[in-house]
């Protein structure tokens, strides 16, 4: 069994398609894509409409949630100029997406003819859409999270036969295996490596993640004597068309995280 993971690609469609021409000669049989798809101020139109046309299968995030089910005027400036550009056929497409509210950790008996019965599946953590697993956010910063903090974000919701658990949000990409031999596997971000938040956290009201480039992340992840195995993937992309188009959209914040993979300081 040989996955390819993708998460968080926010509308970046020249990222994406880097992404999908890396994944042309390494063999993936099933690509599973952990949601945050289409908000931000590039392309979510036609990042929808690239996405609808691959057989890969999907898990929604807290930015579909967020516009599928926040009235316009409640959303934040991303997810509302991705609203504004949908058009009926690609919401549908998008509440299709497998959802966290209703069940917040996809085992595989949901796509049994791709996924192995020991894989299981989530956008952020296994109860909650907008905590990150792997990582801790401290002050303006994010350390790697300690197995005791992974292990209550788990929260008792992944079953002892699952062997792999693929999970976004963060952006970071990553991968952690427990002694127990459960691998986790954050693939990273596709279209943004780096943003700001102020989401609050027990030791954070505003932190920024950075991956220092701006490359397209992704992750190719293989079963082999019953165990898995992690490739981390890092694919150089046309990143400056991207952040015109940001700044063009009046988004110096998305431009400056484009084109470094860190965010601007004052």
């Amino acid at each position: 069994m040989r996955l390819a993971l993708v998460s968080d690609i926010h509308g970046n469609l020249a990222a994406l398609d880097a992404v999908i021409a890396d994944m042309k000669n390494r063999q993936i049989q099933c690509v599973v894509n952990l949601g945050d798809s289409l908000s931000g101020p590039l392309l979510p139109l036609e990042t929808a409409e690239r996405l609808r046309s691959l057989p890969w299968l999907h898990v929604a995030g807290n930015h579909e949630r967020q516009v599928l089910r926040l009235p316009i005027e409640r959303q934040n400036s991303t997810d509302a100029f991705t609203s504004r550009q949908l058009n009926p056929t690609n919401r549908h497409w998008l509440a299709e997406h497998a959802d966290p509210c209703d069940a917040r950790l996809h085992q595989a008996q949901m796509w049994p003819q791709h996924l192995g019965d020991d894989v299981a599946l989530c956008h952020g953590s296994p109860r909650s859409d907008v905590e990150y697993l792997l990582e801790t956010p401290v002050g303006e910063s994010a350390r790697l999270a300690s197995w005791a903090e992974i292990e209550e974000r788990l929260a008792g919701l992944v079953p002892e036969h699952i062997t792999l658990l693929a999970c976004g949000h963060s952006h970071v990409p990553r991968s952690v295996r427990s002694a127990a031999g459960l691998l986790i596997v954050n693939p990273g971000s596709v279209g943004l490596p780096a943003f700001e938040d102020d989401h609050p956290h027990p030791f954070s009201s505003y932190h920024r993640i950075e991956n220092g480039s701006p490359d397209a992340r992704y992750a190719v992840v293989e079963k082999r004597n019953k165990q898995w195995s992690c490739e981390l993937i890092s694919v150089p992309y046309d990143h400056e068309s991207m952040a015109l188009l940001a700044e063009q959209r009046q988004r110096p914040d998305w431009a400056h995280g484009l084109r470094a993979g860190r965010m601007p300081r004052a």
